[in-house]
């Protein structure tokens, strides 16, 4: 569970302490309208990258690995139609060229699931993305935007931080 402490104040979960730093910084987080800012707390709680750990945790059944990686082909098609229905055209986030809440909730399982489950498991995620025109879009925008870079962990250090947490919950 992640936590921020913070002038005296602890938070915990991701989506609080999402919109709490925005709201500190003053900035417009979530979309103006309340239809967007549903769409945008859906897409964090729908997007299909946040159940990585599940792939791990199966690497050595190599049957039950092929029906969840067959079951993750069917949830990125299916966030494929999410985004048709819920996004904006206009650019590769939800609200265009907006980056907002829906995606900084989103990019840390970005980030950790496609290295991993390569590494891991030999599950390439961006071959199943790149069959998914908006899905492309939007992870290629989240993979690349500056801030995003800037708040990663190297590959390197990811990839050896999962294997000292495989070793303690596996």
């Amino acid at each position: 569970v992640p936590v921020l402490e913070i002038d005296d104040t602890v938070l915990v979960e991701s989506s609080v302490t999402v919109e709490y730093l925005a709201e500190r910084a003053g900035t417009p987080f979530l979309p103006a309208s309340a239809t967007k800012r549903a769409s945008a707390r859906l897409m964090a709680e729908v997007q299909p990258f946040q159940n990585y750990f599940r792939f791990l945790k199966l690497r050595d059944d190599p049957e039950k690995l092929a029906e969840e990686v067959k079951s993750f082909e069917a949830s990125v098609a299916n966030f494929e139609k999410f985004l048709e229905i819920h996004g904006d055209a206009s650019g590769p986030f939800l609200c265009g060229e907006d980056f907002s809440f829906a995606e900084a909730m989103m990019a840390p399982f970005v980030q950790r699931c496609i290295p991993n489950l390569l590494h891991f498991v030999d599950v390439d995620c961006m071959a199943m993305v790149r069959r998914h025109p908006r899905v492309e879009a939007l992870v290629t925008a989240i993979l690349a935007r500056p801030s995003v870079i800037a708040t990663g962990v190297e590959e390197g250090e990811m990839i050896k931080s999962m294997e000292s947490m495989l070793a303690r919950f596996t």
